[in-house]
């Protein structure tokens, strides 16, 4: 079959497919731009390859290319380390990174900008919806990043999910504001390639400018997490203007911002997903907010969802069975416990309602969501841990007017150490926005009936503290 683009430039070939302050594409120069790309990746003869890329009319059409050239794109997080980085791309051995500038890392690069137009006459151009097409790297709250591999089918019925829940179509302007290499801004791109509406980029979130653009852009659609709704409304968004959705995910939203929003009527969607869904499969419309403020929304049609191992109160862990979710992680003995009866087990405690309202209790239990970003606490108590003078230590979260939620670790030594040290050690292994905010010690950390130190009697301690 056709790919997206092919379509699309068959359909709507003089459509505005994306916009980036005066630069505008069509789908047709969307197109014929990616099959330049699509040349030399062929050239390269490799099946799999990572993006260090930012948000960038130019760097959308090299993920559009690779996927003309049946390539899988490794999307890395460009606030990570070298370590991190290296460590991931070994994982799943990749040896060549396409990127937007220079790196420190053993693997091979290729800087973007010196990629040159490649005779493209001859190419011949295949989708195959069980290819994969993305492969993003998420954590257990228990070990190691796990790589997810994204099939072209994962991403289209995900996009379907999404049009029936929250809705959109070809005259939809939707500002994508979230960075690409992360599913909830990757996502914006594939709704448009399917649908063939218009994405305005821009390269970060500035209120000032995402005011601007919503003012006078006609937007109609926006991805935010509730931080940066919150700044939007700090501002002045006290007016939907021309929107007609705006899709939040990433961190729990508040009853707080959802009254101020539905006050001032602005078309809110809470959402709930994850990089092993391709996005959000809940969503709750502003009707549904106004009747049950907590809920994620009502289970759509296009997947399955129950409550595993339930409690007295019917909370259990949330599974989801559908075709847009991953079919395993690729790194080694990441599946063992992945999924039940064909169900994907998201590791959130959740529940359903007589009326099929789903409400999330916790995400991923032990997760650190600071400004959208997905924080780990493993991935700072092993680094710790290798000071000679920590004995013990635990990483959890404590709330945060600007980010939602910040880091805060507690460790167990017999002496006081400057929280220079701990940063000094941290910097070389992780990205700044994972460091804690705050260092406390304790002569011994609570620990439960069972032995294991108590991340609730912590985060207790620290609330009094």
């Amino acid at each position: 079959m056709k790919h997206w683009i092919e379509e699309r430039n068959i359909e709507t070939p003089n459509k505005i497919a994306i916009k980036q302050g005066d630069v505008e594409l069509t789908y047709r120069q969307l197109f014929n731009r990616a099959k330049i790309y699509a040349s030399y990746l062929n050239q390269l003869n490799l099946k799999r390859v990572a993006f260090y890329i930012k948000n960038d009319v130019h760097h959308v059409s090299l993920i559009v290319g690779a996927w003309l050239a049946n390539v899988e794109i490794v999307m890395v997080n460009t606030k990570l380390t070298s370590r991190e980085i290296e460590q991931q791309l070994e994982s799943i051995g990749v040896e060549t990174v396409l990127t937007y500038k220079p790196l420190n890392i053993k693997q091979n690069h290729i800087i973007i900008n010196d990629i040159t137009s490649i005779n493209n006459k001859n190419l011949d151009f295949h989708l195959n919806m069980d290819d994969i097409a993305t492969i993003m790297f998420t954590s257990g709250t228990t070990g190691p990043a796990k790589a997810v591999p994204q099939t072209f089918s994962n991403h289209y019925y995900s996009a379907i999910g999404c049009k029936e829940s929250l809705g959109y179509h070809g005259l939809t302007k939707w500002l994508s504001v979230l960075p690409i290499y992360h599913i909830s801004g990757l996502s914006v791109l594939i709704r448009s390639l399917i649908e063939g509406f218009t994405v305005v980029l821009e390269p970060k979130f500035d209120v000032d400018r995402v005011m601007y653009l919503i003012k006078h852009e006609d937007i109609t659609h926006i991805s935010l997490v509730p931080q940066t709704l919150q700044w939007l409304i700090n501002d002045e968004l006290t007016q939907p203007y021309q929107l007609e959705k705006i899709l939040l995910g990433g961190a729990k939203l508040s009853e707080a911002i959802i009254n101020k929003s539905l006050e001032y009527q602005l078309p809110i969607y809470n959402s709930f997903g994850m990089t092993e869904t391709c996005s959000q499969f809940v969503t709750a419309s502003p009707e549904m907010l106004r009747i049950e403020p907590r809920t994620v929304g009502k289970i759509p049609s296009n997947v399955k969802l129950k409550i595993m191992n339930k409690n007295a109160e019917g909370h259990g862990e949330v599974s989801v069975l559908g075709k847009n979710v991953m079919n395993g992680y690729l790194t080694n003995g990441s599946n063992a416990d992945t999924f039940e009866d064909g169900y994907f087990k998201t590791g959130d405690i959740g529940s359903i309602d007589d009326n099929g309202y789903v409400y999330i209790y916790d995400r991923r239990k032990d997760l650190i969501i600071s400004g959208g970003e997905n924080i780990y606490p493993y991935e700072i108590e092993h680094i710790i841990l290798n000071h000679p003078e920590v004995t013990n230590c635990v990483a959890v979260p404590v709330e945060d007017e600007k980010w939602g939620q910040v880091p805060a670790l507690v460790y167990e030594s017999h002496k006081n150490i400057d929280s220079s040290e701990f940063k000094c050690l941290l910097d070389e292994y992780l990205a700044k926005y994972k460091h804690p905010k705050y260092f406390y010690k304790m002569t011994e950390i609570p620990r439960t009936s069972t032995g294991k130190l108590s991340r609730y009697k912590v985060k207790e301690w620290i609330t009094h503290a």
